[in-house]
């Protein structure tokens, strides 16, 4: 699902494989599953706040290792809970990454309120970073 490469470092990551078997260990059964009155074995751990979706590697990593930001799932239900949430698909990816280049561009380039310079000082980083690196 995610292309993200520090996703993908952290996801097979031995800290990872280990925390995903003790919540597989501790919650056997699918949560979404038993809440719709159903009894299926878990088989996969949800990550409740996509770690893909943060920006510094500090908070993917404290995304990934929370505990409460962890639910296990039977494959159906991490599939179907994904396609709710938009995070499915071509479609969904392609809004993904405009979002996190938006999210970039304001937290580097421009800044909190009356500071057009952001955290790396450059009033033109924006505009660099939306004509690419030719420039």
């Amino acid at each position: 699902m995610a292309k993200d490469m520090e996703y993908q470092q952290l996801i097979h990551a031995g800290k990872w494989l280990r925390l995903r078997k003790l919540i597989l260990t501790r919650t056997p059964l699918c949560q979404r599953c038993l809440a719709e009155g159903r009894t299926t074995a878990a088989t996969e751990v949800h990550h409740i706040r996509p770690v893909e979706e943060a920006i510094a590697f500090n908070d993917k990593l404290q995304r990934m290792y929370d505990q409460t930001n962890l639910r296990a799932l039977c494959h159906d239900c991490h599939v179907r809970t994904h396609t709710e949430l938009g995070r499915s698909g071509r479609e969904a990816t392609k809004k993904r990454n405009e979002k996190q280049v938006k999210q970039v561009i304001k937290r580097f380039f421009e800044g909190k309120e009356g500071n057009s310079k952001g955290i790396l000082g450059e009033d033109r980083g924006a505009d660099f970073l939306r004509q690419g690196y030719d420039s």
